[in-house]
């Protein structure tokens, strides 16, 4: 369950994530997918307090279990929820389904080969951008996806390479970009408190 402000959205998620670890060598295998992560729930809470999304063909990069995605269903949103692992694909469905979500779709991709030829308005990920191997792949398919005038909303819990990410993607494609800050508490003894960075960025036309 996700509390928001006159809302709670209801998640399945994964009661053993590590029991979904086959090769905790090959990064493909580690099931990040499985888990709400801090950037997530910031995201979600600052998408649910400033925007709306009437009638908005939206995708949303490494959805996992659908958080952020399904929280823009709710503020009016069509989204297509993308990720690599199918499984996460299937979760999603279930959990779009759960909180009232019916016209939306997803799509199965590697960002490495990423197949999708839609473009769309806006383009949202949370914590995505922690890879440098796979950030060289984002660089060049989120100007893609992001049509002429196009928006990308993605969320870190302070991350260098996120950090990098973007000030890299300025040099590939012009744009205008905004931040925002949101404190988030998690039910965690060890690292509870995370100030999560938002960057609303504008791809210029």
């Amino acid at each position: 369950m996700f509390d928001l402000p006159g809302r709670q959205v209801r998640l399945l998620g994964v009661k053993d994530v590590e029991k979904l670890i086959t090769d905790p060598t090959d990064e493909d295998k580690v099931p990040c997918w499985a888990e709400i992560w801090p950037a997530a729930r910031g995201l979600s809470q600052w998408i649910w307090e400033n925007i709306n999304f009437d009638g908005v063909h939206l995708l949303e990069l490494g959805a996992g279990l659908g958080l952020p995605g399904i929280v823009c269903g709710i503020k009016g949103a069509q989204v297509t929820f993308s990720d690599f692992n199918s499984s996460a694909l299937d979760l999603v469905r279930l959990n779009a389904n759960r909180n009232g979500l019916h016209n939306f779709y997803t799509y199965l991709g590697d960002w490495r080969d990423f197949k999708l030829a839609k473009k769309f308005p806006w383009v949202i990920g949370s914590d995505i951008f922690y890879d440098t191997k796979l950030n060289i792949y984002l660089k060049e398919l989120i100007p893609r996806l992001a049509s002429g005038g196009g928006n990308l909303l993605i969320a870190h819990p302070g991350r260098p390479a996120s950090f990098a990410f973007v000030e890299e993607l300025g040099a590939v494609a012009p744009l205008d970009e905004k931040r925002w800050m949101v404190p988030i508490t998690i039910d965690d003894p060890f690292f509870p408190y995370y100030e999560i960075h938002i960057h609303h960025i504008r791809f210029n036309s």
